[in-house]
């Protein structure tokens, strides 16, 4: 057996550096504030388990991969193409998060632009501009999401009230961005993929369906995880396995120093001063996000403002802008610079410009659309 070595370990940190950070913050604080476990909110794990479940059984059959091949092969020309490319990751990361629709076509657009020997910097940040902002519209379309809608007790039409101007200013800005996309005539063979079982197809949507009717309190989520849970277990229990385990026990870490922290002084100030208000939130969501990424900024401020709305949107919009805003867009880097090292300057080059312009765009629109509600 191979010794564990001090490079396994860097590699572990690197890989799961916001889960250790998590954690390392639930042990620290919990030395100055006893750890209250009714912090730990479950209804979020268990949502968040039960999806991650079917999206791991959607994974399993392939089926987004074969969806994707099937509305290329028609395509003749690479703004066609990236069209195609750009719209299903932005709809798909609506139902099965946006870190899922980026690990599924980020390397089939990678294949592609082999293929037809044409530069894939361009298209791939879009795809990742498109994970990101498609899956604003849906409580299920990025773990922030989810757990500010459980936090806060939103309402399906609230929510998609809110998100409904930030996501069309997307589709507008992103929409722009691809018509301007060269028109060359491109000739690709992918190949096919068997078309995937259809009982186990039409399972897996149905549970998902299920999830996301459970996830807008529509059906008791804890009967939708149980159904859910019970189902893929007979269908196929590896997919037990498959579960990001890491992001759950990340949200317990965050839960815990949150609970942790909750009356100090300065976290009390806070909430009186700058995060008591519209405006202090948002620029607060906006830019914790720049530097620890848009699901630690949300599960952090949300116990310390009121200010549901503003944080929603400004986490969301504040996915954009530096590579790590969103951890979705490391994805995308780690996957395009594994195949084109000597490009990963042109690619941040490409990703800072088409991100930071969107987040001025955006988040100007954005805010002025809470302005407008309230």
């Amino acid at each position: 057996m191979k010794n564990f070595s001090f490079a396994d370990l860097t590699a572990i940190l690197k890989s799961e550096a916001v889960l250790v950070v998590a954690l390392l913050l639930a042990i620290i604080s919990s030395f100055y504030n006893r750890p209250d476990w009714h912090s730990i909110d479950f209804n979020v794990l268990g949502v968040l388990f039960s999806l991650m479940l079917v999206v791991c059984g959607l994974k399993s059959i392939q089926f987004l991969d074969w969806l994707a091949l099937e509305l290329l092969k028609p395509c003749g020309s690479f703004r066609s193409v990236t069209w195609v490319l750009v719209g299903i990751t932005f709809v798909a990361s609506m139902f099965v998060t946006n870190d899922v629709a980026l690990i599924t076509f980020v390397p089939l657009a990678l294949i592609i632009g082999k293929a037809v020997k044409l530069d894939m910097v361009r298209p791939i940040v879009l795809m990742t501009l498109a994970a990101n902002l498609g899956s604003m519209l849906t409580p299920q379309g990025n773990p922030q999401n989810l757990f500010l809608f459980t936090h806060y007790g939103y309402t399906a039409e609230r929510f998609l009230t809110v998100m409904s101007v930030p996501v069309l200013m997307s589709v507008v800005y992103i929409a722009l961005l691809v018509w301007r996309t060269r028109d060359v005539a491109v000739e690709f063979d992918l190949g096919s993929m068997p078309r995937p079982q259809r009982s186990l197809t039409i399972l897996y949507l149905v549970l998902l369906a299920l999830n996301i009717a459970g996830v807008l309190h529509y059906i008791d989520k804890w009967l939708v995880l149980g159904i859910t849970a019970v189902v893929c277990g007979m269908v196929n229990w590896r997919l037990l396995l498959q579960v990001d385990y890491g992001l759950l026990l990340t949200f317990v870490g965050f839960f815990i120093f949150i609970g942790n922290i909750q009356h100090t002084e300065f976290v009390i100030y806070l909430k009186n001063s700058l995060l008591g208000t519209m405006a202090g939130t948002y620029v607060a969501a906006f830019l914790t996000s720049q530097f620890i990424s848009n699901v630690p900024a949300a599960m952090l401020l949300a116990g310390l403002t009121n200010q549901a709305d503003a944080l929603l949107v400004g986490v969301n919009v504040g996915g954009l802008g530096t590579l790590i805003a969103s951890m979705a867009s490391v994805i995308s880097y780690k996957f395009f610079t594994k195949d084109y090292p000597s490009l990963s300057f042109t690619f941040l080059q490409s990703f800072s410009f088409y991100n930071f312009a969107g987040l001025l765009l955006i988040g100007l629109c954005s805010y002025g659309w809470l302005v407008l509600r309230n």
